[in-house]
């Protein structure tokens, strides 16, 4: 899938895992934000418009907000505490696109943003209720785009819903918690050259999608590190803790594709359908990302199957050596087994058994005993079952 996790991101997201062994010892798990105070409540009217708290502003600055507009003329980037600032910020004089980036979700922000922009109600009802399944939704005058956000945090998988609203010359981005993989792309917004300004404003939804999408590219070579070192273990000292340790990593690659595959379907609508809202000179970009989504699923199920294939390895080590453990003692039952016989003859309670009553029947059975476990010892050797690896 697509080796996202790759450039700048991957250098940040490799550097926040502290060692192999340490992901061994703790493997990556999924870790889902908080769940909104707002809750669907059922057979309740569609919209955002009956959500609590929809008419309760947030205290200033508890939700970041970020406003950047920019154009061929300039950038600028401004960070607002309330919406009611924002709505009121007038563009600069140049024009230009503007991006608009909600670091947390509340009902009263979202629905000022949808009065203000008027995009659909039954939009803003999905921005606001988590988790939503990937997804694209074509409206009249917009469109709403719903992909999972994964990265890597505290040697745990953070995943959060990102929703992006593109309306006229207004690209929107909510997300559930501040912090994201979108800091190249500011930097690059910067640039006076960058495509960002010369380019429709679905090149700013390309580039967010693809950062989102390349992410995942170093998460899958981490996963890649952390069972080749349990295939190590596996083989050096088999654990029944390595079992746990892979079953929890199938599991966690599955909520990964679970996350993925619809994106999958979402970058084709946008590439190749006729209804899509993409300009031509921007598909060729957003085609990249669909190859990228198409090769990170595979990237997936090859770790997935690699998951299943450690999983027989490490049942067959430790069969193999509960079959070590089984043969050496076979092999020493064997060669007590004569002994006991002869000891279980010259032990019975018999009157008259002529060799107890000679002198040297003693060293005799002594020898016996010796001669006969010496000679198992050479014949299990011959055959091959000790002495070999």
């Amino acid at each position: 899938m697509a080796k996202k996790k790759k450039n700048t991101l991957q250098s940040h997201l490799t550097d926040a895992v502290s060692s192999i062994g340490k992901l061994v010892s703790a493997p990556l798990h999924f870790v889902r934000p908080p769940k909104p105070t707002v809750a669907r409540k059922i057979a309740s009217s569609p919209g955002i418009e009956h959500a609590k708290g929809v008419d309760v502003p947030p205290e200033d600055g508890s939700i970041p907000i970020q406003c950047i507009d920019f154009g061929k003329s300039g950038c600028e980037k401004t960070d607002f505490r309330n919406v009611t600032d924002l709505i009121a910020h007038p563009r600069p004089e140049w024009g230009g696109f503007r991006w608009i980036n909600i670091e947390g979700l509340h009902p009263f922000i979202i629905n000022e943003l949808r009065k203000t922009y008027e995009f659909h109600t039954l939009a803003a009802e999905d921005v606001l209720h988590t988790p939503q399944r990937p997804k694209l939704e074509l409206y009249d005058t917009h469109t709403l785009i719903i992909v999972d956000m994964v990265r890597l945090k505290n040697e745990a998988l953070t995943s959060e819903q990102v929703s992006i609203i593109v309306i006229g010359d207004t690209l929107i981005t909510f997300q559930e918690t501040p912090g994201d993989v979108w800091d190249p792309i500011r930097t690059r917004l910067q640039n006076p050259d960058a495509r960002f300004r010369r380019y429709p404003l679905w090149y700013l939804a390309y580039a967010l999608i693809d950062a989102i999408v390349d992410n995942i590219y170093p998460i899958l070579e981490r996963y890649g590190d952390v069972l080749n070192d349990l295939e190590e273990q596996a083989m050096e000292d088999p654990k029944p803790s390595i079992q746990q340790h892979i079953y929890l990593i199938k599991r966690e690659l599955y909520a990964l594709r679970r996350s993925f595959w619809p994106v999958r379907e979402l970058t084709s609508k946008l590439t190749f359908d006729e209804t899509s809202p993409v300009e031509k000179k921007v598909r060729v970009f957003m085609r990249d990302v669909h190859d990228h989504s198409l090769q990170i699923i595979e990237l997936i199920e090859s770790s997935r199957e690699m998951c299943n294939s450690l999983q027989d390895f490490y049942i067959s080590v430790v069969s193999n050596r509960m079959n070590e453990v089984m043969k050496a003692l076979t092999i020493m039952a064997s060669l007590f087994m004569p002994i006991t016989f002869f000891a279980g003859i010259y032990g019975m309670n018999f009157e008259h058994i002529p060799e107890l009553g000679w002198q040297y029947s003693y060293p005799v059975f002594w020898g016996l005993c010796i001669t006969t476990t010496i000679g198992l010892l050479w014949y299990f050797k011959r055959e091959g079952w000790i002495g070999k690896k």
